[in-house]
């Protein structure tokens, strides 16, 4: 790891010193990587990692994450009382988190929607990558911590990706990092205590209303194949349900694409 400091983030007057341990870093390898470092270590939930810079940052199934200094990139230690299975719903969770805190400030022209499982879209292109880590306990059937790191493009994205991506910026957004920071932990903290409080339902029903596609002609890339049908619900456990000329299917992984048109 380099740094340039292991410093506090935003003052102990700001609403972020209210929920989480921040700790910034000018230049780090990466912000979940040192959050499960800490994790490891002990460190409690709330536990928070943001850097101006990352140089290994990374996403879903190891693939490299573009970090260059402006776009925000974070990394929190959570210790929810669920099992690894329910665990897993916490992307989900984010993901509704981000909207809450984009929509506000996004203008009316910007379509923002979701696609399965955890991307964020901006008129049809990717603003954010999620990244969920769990290490479940040793000793009982619970998750032992949950580092949830999350990447967005304030004022760059990505080329030559898989999906198009974009960036604050090129909609006439301008953000601050630590602007984005609070926004996005003010609506974390307030959709994680809805999905501790009453659980996966209303974080469901969120998703769903922003989701992009549904009833739609969708393609889903997995190893092994493509499995082609329509986008036809999000179960209660988080699996994409589709209809497929050989019935309902419930899939669990892969990557979404949508019908060109």
């Amino acid at each position: 790891m380099s740094g340039a400091g292991d410093t506090a983030g935003p003052s102990a007057a700001s609403p972020l010193a209210e929920r989480y341990d921040a700790v910034f870093f000018e230049t780090i390898d990466s912000t979940s990587a040192e959050a499960n470092r800490r994790a490891a270590e002990g460190a409690p939930h709330g536990t928070l990692i943001w850097a101006a810079e990352q140089t290994a940052g990374h996403g879903r199934r190891g693939r490299p994450w573009r970090s260059p200094i402006g776009n925000l990139y974070m990394s929190v230690v959570l210790r929810p009382p669920v099992s690894p299975a329910r665990a897993a719903e916490l992307a989900f969770v984010a993901v509704v988190a981000l909207a809450d805190a984009l929509a506000p400030v996004l203008p009316p022209a910007v379509e923002l929607a979701l696609k399965w499982p955890n991307d964020l879209l901006l008129n049809g292109a990717k603003i954010a990558g999620i990244l969920l880590e769990a290490e479940a306990a040793a000793t009982s059937d619970r998750v032992s911590s949950v580092v949830l790191g999350i990447g967005v493009n304030l004022v760059s994205a990505p080329q030559g990706t898989p999906y198009p991506a974009t960036c604050l910026a090129d909609l006439g957004v301008i953000l601050q990092p630590s602007q984005m920071l609070r926004r996005l932990t003010d609506a974390l903290a307030a959709r994680y205590a809805e999905w501790i409080e009453i659980g996966f339902s209303p974080i469901r029903a969120a998703w769903l209303a922003r989701a992009r596609g549904l009833g739609s002609p969708i393609e889903l890339h997995r190893d092994g194949g493509v499995i082609v049908g329509s986008f036809a619900d999000l179960d209660i456990t988080g699996a994409l349900v589709m209809d497929t000329a050989e019935g309902r299917r419930r899939v669990t992984a892969g990557d979404v694409f949508f019908a060109a048109g």
